[in-house]
This record gives structure tokens, sequence and C-alpha cells, in this order.
């Protein structure tokens, strides 16, 4: 790959950019691969060099830093520490502007990190931070790239689904992602470089920026690679083209935004006056969406897209492979490894391989074994760990934290060169416990996502609480699912679940068997339930590509929030036994379906008042169907059942006619008088007005209408 001939000068601000990564790149590699040939020499000439730099900060004067000479001073006069350890100093920092307190380095920013568990917290880059970001997050990357693609790609924008999301301290020095401060420094170039509008890099409150995202990436068929906190974003705006392709065809065709989509009267301005119809693109696209996604769709839309980058290990993983589905095998993922705003761990060592080697000058790293319990004299450095054994990282890092807990739970998984390779199983304060085991994300998603594999089932994300209440205690899987086999029942996936669930532990598997816990259950959750969440954490102020699915679930408020959100009644398989009868949409077939149901409910006890209340209902829905939903005729699926406590009905109408939703309709204005109000409605109004509850989604094409009847 010879850089030599091209003349920069003619080159645009982006393109300039890029290759300056990617020939710093190739000094980089070379770096990286005599390093890991000895690590230890260079992660403790680091170690050396922070203890020396920092020796006369007040942290540095407290434990003695000038007097630590070897990696045994340092652990014998420096304690083990926590967030909690500098939330003092941190204050003092970024509040009053003090500075040499824990680092003598150039604090030029603070990483707000979504602290997996309670508030953000405020985390000090450096400068010397910020050199380990460009070196491995840009010039590495982009080299190893370059060297597999060749040059094209730096003609072309990205997709980004990161964000800016920067504001101002007291200090004055500014608060908010690493990502969006590395941005920050493009200024108004960052246009050159990304599709995405600066609405979406610095969003408002109550904006979509899902629908922002993707509207103008999709107008655009020369994107030539990704860019996201966590690889699931990038499947998530996949999910959403594929659920609302008509709609974003539609307002790309007549240059619009559609009154649907949520966001400030002044952002919706602005956004207009950057778009214009585009018909031919339109076009183009709806041909692409017509014929499915049976088939790798990003090739069809974006032929030059390449690569995505970001993370894909520990709970990530499960991710790629449906991404796969969308993107077709020749695809590339640069997959971020254990990564934190506290520094970089560990890196890919080349694309499309999960396994990350740990990166001698970025931090100092210690290790303790967890079969030590809890005995931090027994933590050992990079070169003492053993392969196949899991350890909790600690870290002396670039920022002016020293041995500082993670929480991250780690496994070695071999060697490249001499220097370990590592893969994040799980995070220490995320365990669930009942009765002595102790269950982690790691035990979770393997259950998960092998019950997933044995049905088929598209499992969209789940989280997990311990049930200490019910007698006798347990653990519930709450589950956002779609494309269910035909067939397959929840109780099926229950059973099955628990059984993968015990295998995951076999001490788990003895109280479960003992009924000491009780078995596993399972819930099912309505449709979009984890953007919905998504959405509700932005606004309470958290960034949107920080937000993780909460695997699992500890707070009270969280696990209420999930439990609202359960549909097992309205889900076809959720644990109630249905009827079911297919007719053709034809009025005449409406007798049919009455008879069907006055037998199914006959010698229940059911008032004649209430039964002629759900004659009606099924009457005015059906003729509906009938009457709209197909331009010729069609079938509608009619799922019926009855619950207890009290005496119920549930009917599901599903048919594949044309997307429409009767809850978004008015109701008429009943005090004009007839000849003033517009025509229809007023079936509906009856319908409402009757039933006790009334539900819509669509899923996989089909219009799915829930009636619940109290009798």
């Amino acid at each position: 790959m010879d850089l030599d001939d091209i003349d920069i000068s003619e080159l645009s601000f982006s393109e300039q950019f890029y290759l300056k990564c990617i020939s710093r790149g190739n000094n980089v590699r070379k770096s990286l691969e005599v390093m890991t040939q000895n690590p230890m020499e260079y992660n403790t000439s680091l170690l050396m060099k922070i203890i020396n730099d920092n020796k006369d900060t007040e942290y540095g004067q407290k434990y003695d830093f000038a007097n630590i000479k070897s990696i045994e001073d340092y652990q014998s006069k420096v304690p083990i520490t926590d967030y909690d350890s500098y939330e003092n100093y941190i204050y003092r920092m970024s509040e009053n502007g003090e500075k040499n307190l824990l680092t003598s380095y150039e604090v030029i920013h603070y990483a707000k990190s979504s602290g997996t568990m309670g508030s953000s917290k405020r985390i000090p880059i450096t400068d010397l931070n910020q050199e380990i970001n460009l070196k491995y997050n840009y010039y590495y990357l982009f080299n190893l790239f370059a060297e597999k693609v060749g040059l094209d790609w730096i003609k072309y924008p990205f997709l980004n689904l990161t964000e800016l999301s920067i504001s101002k301290l007291p200090s004055g020095d500014t608060y908010g992602s690493i990502s969006g401060k590395l941005m920050e420094g493009f200024g108004d170039n960052i246009s050159e470089f990304t599709t995405s509008p600066t609405e979406t890099l610095i969003p408002k409150v109550g904006t979509n920026i899902r629908y922002i995202h993707v509207r103008f990436a999709l107008i655009n068929p020369d994107i030539s690679f990704t860019v996201t906190s966590f690889v699931s974003l990038f499947l998530e705006s996949l999910r959403y083209i594929k659920r609302n392709w008509k709609l974003l065809v539609n307002d790309i065709e007549k240059g619009t935004i559609d009154e649907s989509i949520k966001m400030p009267r002044e952002v919706r301005e602005s956004l207009l006056g950057k778009i214009e119809p585009m018909p031919e693109r339109a076009e183009e696209l709806r041909k692409i969406f017509e014929e499915g996604f049976d088939e790798p769709i990003v090739p069809k839309i974006w032929p030059k897209m390449l690569l995505l980058i970001g993370c894909g290990s520990g709970g990530f993983k499960n991710y790629l492979k449906k991404i796969k589905e969308f993107t077709g095998p020749d695809f590339n993922f640069a997959l971020i490894g254990l990564t934190a705003s506290e520094g970089i761990f560990s890196l890919f060592t080349e694309l499309n391989n999960l396994d990350a080697v740990l990166i001698p000058d970025s931090m100092f790293y210690e290790f303790l074994p967890l079969d030590a319990g809890g005995d931090f004299g027994k933590t050992v450095t990079l070169d003492k760990l053993e392969e196949g054994k899991e350890y909790e990282v600690i870290t002396t890092n670039l920022s002016g934290f020293y041995r500082y807990r993670m929480k991250d739970v780690v496994r070695c998984i071999g060697r490249y060169n001499n220097t370990p390779m590592i893969e994040f199983l799980y995070r220490l304060d995320q365990c669930l416990c009942l009765a002595g085991e102790k269950v982690n994300e790691e035990n979770l998603r393997a259950a998960a996502y092998k019950t997933e594999k044995d049905f088929g089932f598209d499992l969209i994300d789940f989280s997990v609480y311990a049930d200490s209440n019910s007698s006798p205690m347990k653990y519930v899987y709450l589950m956002e699912v779609e494309d269910l086999p035909e067939g397959v029942t929840k109780e099926s996936i229950q059973e099955k679940l628990n059984e993968n669930f015990c295998a995951t532990d076999s001490v788990l598997r003895n109280k479960i068997e003992k009924s000491i816990i009780g078995k596993t259950e399972l819930h099912f959750l309505q449709p979009e339930t984890y953007l919905f969440y998504k959405e509700l954490m932005v606004a309470k102020g958290n960034s949107p590509a920080q937000v993780k699915p909460p695997r699992i679930l500890t707070d009270e408020q969280d696990i209420s929030f999930f439990n609202v959100l359960i549909e097992d009644e309205l889900n076809q398989t959720g644990g109630l036994d249905m009827e079911e009868i297919i007719l053709n949409s034809n009025i005449d077939n409406l007798d049919t379906l009455l008879l069907k149901i006055e037998e199914f409910t006959e010698d229940k006890g059911i008032t004649t008042k209430s039964q002629l209340q759900l004659e009606l209902i099924i009457e005015e829905l059906f003729v509906n169907i009938c009457n709209y939903a197909y331009e010729i005729d069609g079938e509608i699926k009619i799922q019926y059942g009855l619950l207890e406590d009290p005496l119920r009905i549930i009917i599901n109408f599903i048919d594949e006619g044309v997307e429409f939703n009767p809850l978004n309709m008015e109701a008429p204005d009943l005090t004009l008088k007839s000849d003033q109000r517009e025509i229809g409605g007023l079936g509906l109004t009856i319908v409402r007005k009757n039933a006790d509850n009334m539900s819509y989604k669509y899923v996989n094409n089909h219009n799915c209408l829930t009636i619940e009847k109290i009798f």
C-alpha cells in the first residue's frame, strides 16, 4: 500500500485525515508487534513513568510515590481503589479547577461514564489518554482496513451512530463521551465525514434519533462504513428500516418528515431545511425493499459499505450473526476489545476476529484470580495470566487512577506473541443470588441464546431478575422476541430455558432440582420494549450511544417497568390455550365466525347483554378488515381464548393487509349534527366503548389487533 504517490494537497479535509491515520498506523502496528514480544518490559516501564511523573501530586505524596522503585514497592504502598476513592479529588478538579491532585498530566476532558450501576461518573481524560485513543481507535484501525480493502472508501462518508453530547463543567472543562471529544476536533469539517446531521450528534430531548440517522443514511448510496459504540445499535437501525421502510421511502420521495416522528418543532424545521424531494432514490429503495429482506439488504442499499466499527465482545457477540443476515458474508467487523472511559485495555489483532490482545503501553495491569476469594494480596501481573482462567481487572491508567478496580471479569484465552489475549465475561457488581449460588451475566446470556437457537426464534433482547418473594424463590426471564415458529408455545420455551439455565452452573442446577429454587419463569415483552426503555433513559439525560439493554434487574423501578410491559396474555403462545380459525376476507363468513365464538362461550355464564356486546365488537372489526385490508380477497386469522379472575375473552384479529392502526383514528365529534360530521369512525367508537382493552401491533407484515372483553 504505497501512499507516496498521492498528492494530499488536492484532497478534501476528510481524505487527508484518513490518509494521515493510515500512514501513522504502519508505525503503530510495528510498535505493537515489538511490545507484544516482551510485554512486561513495556508495561513495567509505563508504571514507573506514571509513578515518577506523578510523585509530586497530592495523591503521589500521600502514598510516597517518590520512593517506589518496583512493582512490589507499588503494591505494598498503594491501596486497591474504586471510584469512591477519587470522588472528592474529581469534585475539586472538575468543579473548582484544581490541578496536580491525581495527575500531573493535562486533563483535557471528563468522560461521562454511564456507570452500569448508579449515577454517571466523571472520568478524567488526559492528553496522554487522547494519544492512546488516536493510536488505536484511528491510526491502527484505518491502517488495517485500508490494507484489506484498499483506499477507495476514504472518498465517501460514514454512518455515525455515536454522538458528540458535550457540555461544560464549572471548571470550564468539557464533559461527555470520549468519541464526542475526538469528533469535536473536526469542527465544521464534521459534515464531510458523516451522513448524520448535527441534530443527531447533539440531540435534543424528545428527538427520534433512529429515524434521523437512517433517513439521512438511506438517501446516500455511497456510505463506506458505520461507526457505533455497541454493534447492537447498528442492528437496531437495520431493524428499524425493515419495520418502517414504507414511511421512510415516502418521506424521501416527498422531502418530508412524517408527522408521527417525534421531535421538537425547531428540530423538525431545521431538518426540513436540509432535505428535498428525491423521487429517483425513493423509487430505487422501494424496489429494493419490495423484494423483501430474505437476502442481505445492506449491499443493495449501500454497495460500498464494507465495515462496522464497534464493541462486539461479551454480551454483544450474539448480535454479530444477526447483523450478518442483513449484510451478507463479505462484510467486515472491527470489533473493539475491552474499552471503557478509563482507557483501552485490549485490541483486536485483525478484522473479523473477536480475539483481543492486551495493549502494553495503554495502562499498567494487575489481575485478581476469581478463585483468590477476594484476597488482593494474590494479584498477578499480565505475564502470570493462565489460559482458561478468570480474573478481575485492576488498572493503573494515564488519568490518575491507581490500582483501580474495574469490576470487570475477563478470561485469558491465549497469547498473541507473548502477550495475553482476553475476553470480557461480565461485571462483578452485576450478579444475582437467591440461595448462595452466584448467577452472572455470562450464565444468563448462555441460557437465553441457547434457547433462541434451540427454537429458531429471534431474541431481540432480554432481562432477568431474582424473585425472592415467590415460594419457592425463582429467577424470572423477560424476553422480547420476534418470529416465533408456528406451534411453539411459551411453556415449551420456558421448559427448555430452565434446562439451559441449569446447564450453566452445577450449584444452580442442584438447588433447582431440590426445589430450593423454583423452575425458571419466562414472560414475553411487548414489541419495542427495549427501544422504549432506551428512549426513557435518554429523556433522563443518558447518552443514546451508551444505553445498554439492562440484562440484570435489581432496581425495583426497573423490574416494575418491565413487568408492566409483559404481554403474555396477548401473545400467540403466552400461556393461554387459544382456539384459532382462518377465514377468507369475505363478509359472508361473518356468520361462521360468530357461531364459532358463540359455541366457545356457551355454558360460561355470560349474560345476554355481554354476549350481544361481544358480537357487536366482532362484527364491526371483521367487516372493517373485509372492506379495507385487501385490494382483493385475503385471509383473516382469528385467535380466541378465555381467562379467569375475572372471566374474560381475548381475541386476536390478524391479517396481512395494508398496515392500519385503528387506535390512531380520532373519534368523531358527536356534538356536531350528523350532516356536519365526517363519515366513518362511529363503529370503532362503539367497539372502544364496549371492549375493556384494545391493543395493536404491526409485526412481520401482519396487522395484529387484540380485544379483551370482561364478562
